[in-house]
């Protein structure tokens, strides 16, 4: 191509190459649905991740922060930590939403602060324990929502175990065995001694 025929073509080379970026675009893949189990207040981890984690609330569907207690805080919830931390976060909200408005309000994030089970591990789980966490996970698994649903377990994974524990005597087997495999549960070591006896309940779930 000559220098003639490229400076005349140019401009529709790059109307192509700018239309194929907008279309590898609206092909990205939908953002990830994340409920967190915290044990917040047990050390200071928990708190300094979910200050990370707020930063990307721009590309998470956050759904819940779930207070729970774990091996290293046997009966303490204490979500008022998380809603702490929210209302530092309202104080930057308006600088990250210049670069990007889809960060969420503070008052919609304040409004999925939730309490998972008030005791340590297997002690804390049975029929009729159920808490607003884990009828909040059931209901996560019950919306009509084809993306899996992420737990991440940066605390005791109780919360979960009562869950599954409800759905497994509420619902038939091939329900259960459905909603299980939505789920993909990553956590922090077994911060209490329900993460075994998950694994070992529900072999077939997603869980590192």
């Amino acid at each position: 191509m000559t220098r003639l025929r490229w400076v005349r073509a140019a401009p529709a080379i790059i109307v192509a190459a700018t239309a194929g970026r907008a279309a590898i675009a609206q092909r990205v893949v939908p953002h990830p649905r994340l409920i967190v189990l915290a044990d917040m207040e047990a050390d200071p981890d928990d708190t300094q991740s979910l200050i990370r984690l707020l930063l990307y609330t721009n590309e998470i569907n956050l759904e819940r922060l779930v207070a729970t207690t774990s091996v290293h805080q046997k009966t303490r919830l204490a979500p008022e930590s998380i809603s702490r931390l929210i209302g530092e976060y309202k104080k930057v909200r308006p600088n990250l939403a210049r670069h990007d408005p889809a960060y969420p309000t503070a008052e919609a994030l304040l409004r999925i602060v939730d309490t998972g089970q008030p005791g340590y591990g297997m002690a804390a789980i049975g029929r009729g324990k159920d808490s607003p966490g884990s009828r909040r996970i059931i209901a996560a698994l019950d919306r009509r929502d084809d993306r899996p649903l992420w737990i991440g377990g940066w605390g005791g994974p109780n919360t979960l175990a009562q869950a599954l524990l409800t759905l497994r005597a509420t619902r038939t087997p091939a329900d259960l065995k459905r909603l299980i495999a939505k789920l993909r549960v990553y956590t922090i070591s077994d911060q209490d001694d329900t993460g075994p006896w998950i694994r070992r309940e529900f072999p077939d779930l997603f869980y590192e």
